[in-house]
């Protein structure tokens, strides 16, 4: 199996609304199981040999989106995960980072190639859309802890979930 380290950004636009993108695996088809209909994941990718996780997670804000990051992102939650993504069982290690940005207009034009193919599209949901949406998330129970993270702010040390 291989593994994955990963960086996420739980980010967050001045109503405190969270950017998620829509995915899907093109070369995975199964109703019977959930996990492989589209579902919503945060900003991030794989963490470059050499490079901080966060940095991480800034860079592919970048890449993915073109919004800037204001601050420094705060790490919140991590989790270890198997998944079967394009035809490989992979390990992700993810750290999910705090951020915010001052602008909600993206641009996904720095998306690869085959970024494009599982990208069905994105959008801006508050918390409360994402707890009453019958749709996937990543993390499962993503409206819970994000009313939970901003009523609370982010915790002392780094949470793990499932």
């Amino acid at each position: 199996m291989k593994e994955r380290p990963s960086a996420r950004l739980v980010l967050l636009d001045p109503q405190d609304r969270l950017f998620l993108f829509n995915v899907h695996d093109p070369k995975v088809f199964d109703p019977a199981n959930p996990f492989f209909d589209p579902f919503w994941v945060m900003i991030g990718g794989m963490v470059d040999p050499g490079e901080d996780f966060a940095q991480a997670a800034v860079r592919e804000a970048g890449e993915e989106t073109k919004l800037p990051i204001i601050g420094t992102p705060q790490w919140v939650w991590t989790r270890e995960r198997r998944m079967s993504w394009r035809g490989t069982d992979v390990m992700h290690r993810e750290r999910f980072f705090l951020a915010r940005t001052d602008r909600t207009t993206v641009d996904t034009s720095g998306l690869d190639e085959k970024e494009r193919l599982w990208t069905l599209g994105h959008r801006w949901w508050t918390a409360d859309e994402i707890a009453k949406s019958s749709e996937h998330f990543e993390p499962r129970d993503l409206g819970a802890r994000l009313m939970t993270l901003l009523r609370d702010g982010p915790p002392k040390e780094p949470l793990t979930i499932d």
